[in-house]
């Protein structure tokens, strides 16, 4: 390993500027989560995908915001009510009827019944 002067500060910043932030979930949980369907950086997101408890929101959760085209939380925090601390993780059961409820809830004009 080469040698790292004293006066070097640099060095300290290389560990974890290419870390990756995976989400704390088990085996089980990463396998029946939904992902993200959503592009980042011209290819497939495929992260874990999130509803806010609070307003129904979706997506997956980035370091930075506008990072994936379908992305509902930057860190922890809902990109559409700003809360922190309010997602939990999506089933890929569950996928559907989630995209449902948010369509239905953001689209005041539509409506179920037509004569």
């Amino acid at each position: 390993m080469p040698e790292i002067f004293p006066d070097n500060k640099r060095w300290e910043r290389t560990g974890r500027r290419s870390e990756q932030h995976r989400v704390d979930l088990s085996e089980e949980e990463l396998a029946n989560a939904a992902r993200c369907e959503g592009i980042k950086q011209e290819h497939p997101c495929k992260n874990p995908v999130f509803v806010c408890e609070d307003c129904g929101n979706y997506g997956c959760s980035q370091e930075t915001a506008d990072k994936c085209t379908e992305q509902g939380f930057k860190n922890d925090k809902c990109l559409h009510c700003g809360k922190v601390g309010t997602r939990s993780l999506v089933m890929k059961d569950e996928f559907s009827a989630v995209r449902e409820k948010w369509d239905d809830s953001a689209n005041p004009l539509h409506t179920e019944t037509e004569p």
